[in-house]
């Protein structure tokens, strides 16, 4: 800590309401709040902007974080901007020196990890840790100056370089602005630094220093075990560092999950248009998560590819690696909270046996979704579709059927294909009235499968799959219009397994998942079957059920685990919750309501499985059904209000 002198001629006896009482450095003041509290006070150069200033500082005025020093207030005195943070005594750790290890390393490198994930769960970015801002005081490290950086950035009239480059991401040092995966970036810098004595790319000059950062590796102390994990954070691509979050947890040893971050990024580079007379790149083959569960009649296809066919394997989903780096700067989003709990019936207000598929549904009046049709799989092979007052009602055989939201209206997907002619069809019903039409979907050797309704039932899509020769791929999209009673196929860009069907985003965009090389996101189409947008950093999305009751939020397997879900901001792809599982070995069903998930968990020899409502934490809110085993191919939806 610096020394503390007397005030010299000329400077300021008060600024705002706090009385200054000493001097730290120059523009650098010790004072006393109303409150008759120790403050520090700083008063920036006259070439900063004062309104500019004080709305770029706004959000670290609003941001209370445990480990860091609060910023208190800014304001302007005769023209020049200042602000107010509360004063912690001790030295910085560029002040101590001194080379940590062992304990004490691990405790500093707890310590200025739990501050940032504070700020970033506050929506905010520290965007200047270094040696210079981790003060070691005497409650533990803390750090100081939150959003100075940026703010005098942002207000400074004249050009103002990087402050301290050493300790800088690189995507920073390209002319992008202040982020989290930034903030972690330093941190690990400075972990080295409490180590060494040096930033990890010193080169003896600000150029050789900037140069090292942008295109060399890091030169690296004995780290002991935080080297892989500060080796991690150190990457040069933002994408692939792990999040603040995920830096504590595997310093602290625990697996439960916090809220993290992940970027808005652009899109990854495309393949380029194919060559005449062939069809879409493919972009790589999923293994199919494809559960066979039954066999209509000789030439009957049966693929699991459907949304809830509980019976079966699971598609193996290797780690992916981050996305690919860029020079262009980054556009980020803080972490918005978790969605608000949304409470589950504790227990099953009645039992619900459907022995013929070998289930029973525990259900309660106030759940919001149940079950809303089912196809036997055994002989008869019938299709039954719940009716508003709960009571199921047969509406053919052979026919996969999905209720529409409002439940009128329901799609009848054949299983037989090609009975009478070479075309594919899908006939929709309507059970108010009786009315029925039927339209042409594909012909032979390809089908359509996996329908899915737009939220405001206007409208079906339904997946193309060439079954020509295996592995059976998936192209095309073709949307029904409820309205005109005609069909629009759609051809895309790519073509990727079968396992990655389409399903409508909650504004009726058409969605799909994908697979490219070891990365597994989202893209969404246009109507033209070009990719408009992708998140190519979320993971896999299982089947059609991705989007949560509100549209705010999407589930998907995460891109780094074969058995943990992901929810996502469904706008800005930012990770909102870490759902653990025990084993990979069970199915993501989807939504229950805002903050609770259906999965199914495996059957244990012969024992019986489970269908379950899980939170956030992926703790068992309730047993919604009990399967010994399942001979039904089982939709769920939403209550008909």
């Amino acid at each position: 800590m610096p020394d503390i002198t007397d005030l010299r001629a000329g400077d300021p006896v008060e600024v705002g309401d706090h009385r200054l009482v000493g001097r730290l450095g120059p523009d650098v003041y010790l004072a006393r709040s109303p409150a008759d509290e120790q403050v520090l006070v700083r008063l920036l150069p006259a070439d900063v902007a004062v309104g500019p200033f004080l709305d770029a500082l706004g959000p670290a005025l609003r941001v209370c974080a445990a480990g860091t020093a609060q910023v208190l207030g800014a304001g302007e005195l005769d023209g020049r901007a200042y602000v107010v943070r509360e004063h912690v005594e001790g030295p910085t750790l560029e002040e101590a020196g001194g080379s940590p290890d062992g304990v004490a390393l691990h405790r500093l490198a707890v310590g200025t990890i739990t501050a940032l994930v504070a700020v970033h769960q506050a929506g905010a970015v520290h965007g200047d840790v270094r040696p210079g801002t981790v003060v070691l005081g005497p409650d533990g490290p803390r750090l100081v100056d939150l959003g100075l950086e940026q703010a005098w950035a942002a207000a400074a009239e004249t050009t103002r370089k990087v402050a301290v480059p050493a300790f800088t991401a690189p995507e920073r040092l390209r002319g992008g602005s202040a982020e989290p995966p930034g903030d972690v970036f330093s941190w690990a810098a400075t972990m080295v630094y409490a180590v060494s004595g040096a930033s990890p790319y010193e080169g003896g000059s600000m150029g050789a220093t900037v140069d090292r950062i942008l295109q060399d590796e890091p030169t690296l102390p004995d780290l002991g075990e935080l080297r892989g994990l500060l080796t991690a954070c150190l990457d040069k691509d933002p994408h692939a560092r792990p999040v603040a979050t995920e830096v504590l947890l595997r310093l602290v040893g625990q697996t439960a999950f916090l809220t993290g971050w992940v970027p808005a990024a652009p899109p990854p580079p495309r393949q380029g248009p194919s060559p005449p007379g062939q069809g879409p790149p493919a972009r790589g083959r999923v293994p199919p998560a494809v559960a066979v569960v039954a066999a209509f009649t000789a030439g009957a296809l049966v693929a699991g590819v459907a949304v809830y066919a509980l019976t079966g394997g699971r598609a193996p989903v290797r780690p992916a690696a981050g996305p690919p780096a860029t020079s262009a700067p980054v556009t980020i989003t803080p972490s918005p909270a978790v969605a608000p709990k949304e409470t589950v019936a504790p227990k099953a207000a009645a039992d619900l046996p459907l022995p013929a598929i070998g289930a029973t549904f525990h259900e309660h009046p106030d759940d919001r979704v149940r079950l809303a049709s089912y196809l036997e799989v055994t002989r008869p092979y019938t299709g039954y579709v719940r009716e508003r007052g709960g009571s199921f009602r047969s509406v053919g055989t052979t026919e996969e059927p999905v209720v529409a939201p409002g439940g009128d209206w329901v799609a009848l997907n054949p299983w037989v294909k090609f009975q009478n002619s070479d075309m594919d069809v899908v006939k929709l019903l309507r059970l108010s009235t009786g009315e029925s039409f039927t339209v042409q979907t594909a012909r032979k050797p390809q089908r359509t499968m996996n329908p899915v309704w737009s939220r405001d039932g206007t409208k079906l899509l339904l997946t193309v799959i060439n079954t020509a020769k295996e592995p059976f791929t998936a192209r095309d999209f073709v949307l029904v219009d409820l309205s005109t009673r005609r069909a629009l196929r759609v051809q895309t860009e790519y073509s990727d397994d079968a396992s990655l069907i389409f399903t409508f985003a909650p504004d009726g965009t058409v969605v799909r998942g994908f697979f490219l090389g070891e990365r597994r996101g989202i893209d969404f189409y246009n109507t033209s079957g070009q990719v408009a947008r992708s998140m190519h950093w979320v993971g896999t999305p299982r089947d059609s059920d991705w989007f949560s009751p509100s549209g705010r939020q999407l589930v998907t397997v995460c891109p780094r685990s074969a058995k943990d879900l992901c929810v996502w901001d469904a706008r800005t792809g930012a990770r909102r919750a870490t759902v653990p599982r025990e084993d990979d070995e069970g199915a993501l069903l989807g939504w229950f309501n805002e903050s609770h998930l259906l999965v199914r968990d495996p059957a244990k020899k012969k024992g019986t499985a489970h269908v379950k409502i899980i939170d956030f934490v992926g703790r068992t809110e309730r047993v919604l059904a009990d399967v010994t085993p399942l001979k039904g191919l089982l939709r769920f939806g939403p209550v008909p209000r």
